[in-house]
C-alpha cells in the first residue's frame, strides 16, 4: 500500500511539472526527437519508393529525329518538356477526330501519338 501512496505521489509531481510549468518541455522534446530519429530510420530502411524511368519520350525521339524537319523537331522538344505537356498534347491532339497539329506532318502527328 505504502508503494502506491508514493507511485502516485510521484505521478502528481509529474502531472503538475508537465501541466504547469516549463520544467519538463526540453526533456520531452528530446525523447520526441529520439524517437522521430528513429521513425525515419525504419521508414528509410523498409520503405523503398519506386522511380519509374520514362524512356518513350528518349526512344520516340532517336526513332523520329530523321523524319521531322527542324521546325517540327522544335516542337518535338517543346512538347516533351514535362508530363503535363505531353498529356496536353495526347488530349489535343491524338485520336481518331483529333485536328491537325500545326506544327507537325499528319504522318508525323499520327507516329508520335502511336509512340505515346
Amino acid at each position: 500500500m505504502k508503494g502506491w501512496i508514493i507511485l502516485a505521489i510521484i505521478g502528481g509531481i509529474l502531472y503538475y511539472l508537465y501541466t504547469e510549468t516549463n520544467t519538463l518541455d526540453e526533456p520531452i522534446a528530446e525523447v520526441e526527437a529520439i524517437f522521430q530519429q528513429a521513425e525515419d530510420k525504419i521508414d528509410s530502411m523498409t520503405g523503398t519508393q519506386i522511380q519509374r524511368i520514362d524512356d518513350t519520350v528518349e526512344l520516340l525521339k532517336t526513332d523520329i529525329v530523321d523524319r521531322l524537319s527542324s521546325a517540327e523537331a522544335k516542337a518535338l522538344e517543346a512538347i516533351s518538356q514535362s508530363k503535363a505537356t505531353l498529356n496536353a498534347y495526347k488530349e489535343d491532339f491524338c485520336g481518331s477526330r483529333a485536328p491537325k497539329h500545326p506544327a507537325f506532318s499528319k504522318e508525323n502527328q499520327i507516329y508520335i501519338c502511336d509512340q505515346l
